[in-house]
């Protein structure tokens, strides 16, 4: 048991309630600050990062300015490489390229031949005279060394007048590929530096570049610029040569600073880049925020002392004369106080708390007795109605898991309060979520689940009794019809909500739309073979016509090939039937894939299979598969047909096998018009026609797929179906491998 005081208590509270948010602020102002000295860290690596790549492709774009110029010189012949032809062509270079401040072309020997600006045209007020010897320059030797182009250090020369340059340099060759001399690229670090100086690298940070040997080529000091100091002893220098690149805190040689510096290596050119900054501006706001949260915590923390003293002194002999009444009440010991509850000193509000405790104890002691009686009497009610209340509710639920439609419960809030579990189970829904949704939500997500999101679906719930139909996709390829009606929730006049009742609409919606497909088809694919008899039999009955033979015979033969038709058709739909009711038989046997593919082929019509080719390449050792060879033949016979109708080229056909497991696949490939991806998933449903244009023009029933599927699945193996539109298609059945007896004469011929 706590046994402080009043005065302590409250005390400790103002002080608590005090320092709290003082510390939470403290503690968020100190992490905001932690967090923006990281952005800035991450700024400034990026910033170095970007400074790299800037600077990697000035230099090579500048430096690939003079190979290509180099090459196009080499290449020219003889009548343009005078002085005034090279001219030219770096003239306009440099007009082109503003970074040069000077390009020369040398002879073989190192003198200087061409250059632009001309010093003699008086454009130029460093460039050095033609006949000037630069062979003796470092970087003109390693060109004429390596035959490669190359990139100096920084360095003084008559080049670039009084100012420190960077020249780029590339070998010329004749025509017989024998060296004849350089050009040269004097880069103007002016440039450099506005190209370095237009990137934003945070506040109090400044970039530098540094050449092979740590030269400066860049630095916001002009001085270490023009003597092209050596800054390599410098520690992130130091650092950028063993790790690439990275941040960390160096002491600065240049200015005696502690920095916080992030580098990068150039590999390509051997140049460093950092960006600097200083460590100490950096921890200033950091130790500034600390300082600032200290200060208001102590004089919040004297302030709410002081202030929770002098209330607490106030209240407390008021408090005190309460608590001591109120034990005598809870010893129930009722007597009407002698003498005022609150002290005279005590605020408005505790004298008449204390006015109202002394009438409020008076009213409980008068109700107290009848509080008493009214429990017994209201337990008992109670108890009765919760039982009534249970078992409505469970026979409510009871109806509502009975039947087999989704129905939902709307109370007059718009709250979904009951959900059987069809609703939950139609619409893939969590149950327990359900009841936490509000109408709006309950209809927006359905919406969403429908193959174009429907904005007057979710406001449907604003009219008096909403019915339509829909389509609800489930998942991909998991596509439901849905029935939606609605009824009123009410007793007595009373409307206590609403309802929605959901029914599954998809199997009478598939039943209407495949009967309508059967018309159809029956209509047309019968009709055509029935009127072609009608016409040969009509012809035949004329008395007095006078036919031959030959014509007669052509005429029974088209009527035999039309009935034939009419037959195939009758099978194909006793197929699927049986194969819908799961009473497709099968006679398995060992057999040969070769005597499948081959039987199929030779039961093709000659009419279709006159012009088509087929490529069996099938190997010896292939297993003998276990199967019903006639209803193998079947598949083949529709695979084959498939390949040669929709075929916009002379139909190849290349059959293939590979043993796979317990299963041989075998592949059937052509070179037709191919599937649309989207077809790809439903072209072995009943009734499924890619182009139902095509089915009219070419024949068929969008059965034969649906059958072959029928069969394969029946023998136990699957058939899968790879196509690209306008590159062919690939079938690929897999049938199971016997592992009986493999004689041939176990084989089934």
């Amino acid at each position: 048991m706590n046994h402080r005081s009043l005065r302590t208590h409250l005390t400790l509270a103002f002080a608590v309630m005090a320092i709290v948010p003082v510390l939470i602020l403290g503690t968020i102002q100190v992490q905001q600050i932690n967090k923006l000295t990281q952005e800035y860290n991450k700024t400034q690596e990026h910033a170095t990062k970007r400074l790299a790549d800037a600077v990697e492709t000035y230099v090579y774009y500048y430096r690939n300015a003079v190979d290509t110029l180099a090459t196009t010189i080499s290449a020219s012949g003889p009548g343009f490489r005078d002085r005034a032809g090279l001219t030219r062509k770096i003239q306009s270079v440099k007009n082109n390229l503003p970074g040069f401040s000077q390009l020369y072309v040398t002879d073989e020997n190192g003198a200087i031949k061409a250059l632009s600006p001309d010093a003699e045209s008086g454009n130029a007020q460093h460039a050095l005279p033609v006949g000037t010897d630069l062979s003796s320059r470092e970087y003109w030797k390693k060109v004429k060394l390596t035959l490669q182009p190359t990139i100096s250090v920084p360095m003084h020369g008559a080049e670039g007048g009084s100012a420190p340059f960077v020249a780029i340099a590339a070998p010329l060759y004749s025509e017989s590929r024998a060296f004849e001399g350089v050009v040269i690229g004097i880069l103007d670090m002016g440039q450099i530096a506005r190209l370095v100086t237009q990137y934003d690298y945070g506040p109090g940070a400044y970039p530098a570049v540094l050449g092979p040997e740590g030269r400066v080529i860049y630095h916001p000091r002009s001085e270490l610029v023009q003597s092209i100091a050596d800054l390599s002893g410098e520690p992130a220098v130091q650092a950028a040569a063993s790790l690439k690149e990275g941040m960390d805190k160096f002491v600065s040689g240049a200015n005696g600073q502690k920095e916080l510096v992030s580098f990068k290596t150039i590999d390509s050119l051997g140049w460093t880049v950092w960006v600097g900054r200083s460590y100490a501006a950096v921890q200033e706001a950091f130790f500034a925020s600390l300082k600032s949260t200290f200060l208001l915590l102590l004089l919040t923390l004297g302030l709410t002392v002081l202030l929770g003293s002098y209330l607490a002194k106030r209240l407390n002999r008021t408090i005190h004369a309460l608590v001591r009444y109120t034990q005598s009440l809870a010893a129930d010991r009722y007597t009407v106080p002698s003498e005022p509850l609150s002290s005279p000193g005590a605020p408005y509000e505790m004298h008449y708390l204390a006015s109202q405790f002394a009438q409020m104890a008076e009213q409980i002691h008068d109700n107290r007795q009848a509080l008493l009686e009214l429990n017994s009497e209201l337990e008992q009610r109670v108890e009765e109605r919760t039982l009534s209340l249970q078992q409505q509710h469970a026979t409510l639920a009871a109806i509502l898991e009975s039947y087999s439609d989704g129905i939902v419960l709307i109370d007059v809030n718009q709250q979904v309060v009951l959900a059987n579990r069809r609703m939950a189970e139609l619409f893939r829904f969590d149950g327990k979520e359900l009841l936490s949704l509000t109408e709006e939500e309950l209809l927006s997500r359905i919406a969403r689940k429908m193959p174009q999101p429907d904005e007057d679906f979710v406001r449907i719930g604003r009219k008096p009794n909403p019915t339509g139909k829909f389509t609800l996709v489930r998942s991909p390829g998991d596509e439901r019809v849905v029935q939606l009606a609605s009824f009123q929730v009410s007793d007595g006049g009373k409307e206590f909500g609403r309802g929605y009742v959901f029914r599954d609409m998809t199997k009478e919606h598939e039943i209407d739309s495949l009967k309508n497909d059967l018309i159809s088809l029956a209509s047309h694919e019968f009709k055509t073979p029935i009127t072609s008899i009608k016409g040969s039999v009509e012809t035949l009955l004329r008395k007095h016509a006078g036919w031959d033979e030959e014509f007669k015979q052509e005429l029974l033969e088209g009527i035999h090939e039309d009935i034939g038709r009419i037959q195939e058709l009758i099978d194909e739909w006793l197929d699927i039937s049986k194969i819908e009711a799961g009473a497709l038989s099968i006679h398995p046997a060992p057999v040969r894939v070769r005597s499948v593919v081959e039987g199929a082929w030779q039961r093709l019509p000659h009419s279709l299979s006159a012009d088509a080719q087929l490529h069996i390449d099938l190997y010896e050792e292939l297993p003998f598969l276990y199967a019903d060879k006639r209803r193998m033949e079947q598949i083949f016979i529709n695979l084959f047909t498939n390949s040669i109708r929709y075929n916009e080229s002379k139909p190849h056909i290349r059959v293939t096998a590979e043993p796979n497991g317990l299963n041989v696949r075998i592949f059937v490939k052509d070179n037709g018009i191919g599937i649309p991806e989207a077809h790809l998933p439903h072209i072995f449903d009943r009734f499924y026609r890619v182009d139902v244009s095509s089915s009219r023009r070419t024949g068929g029933t969008g059965l034969g797929l649906a059958i072959c599927k029928g069969i394969i699945d029946a023998h136990g193996g699957s058939i899968e179906v790879h196509s690209t539109e306008g590159a062919g298609t690939t079938m690929i059945v897999s049938v199971p491998i016997y592992y009986g007896q493999t004689e041939d004469d176990n084989e089934e011929a």
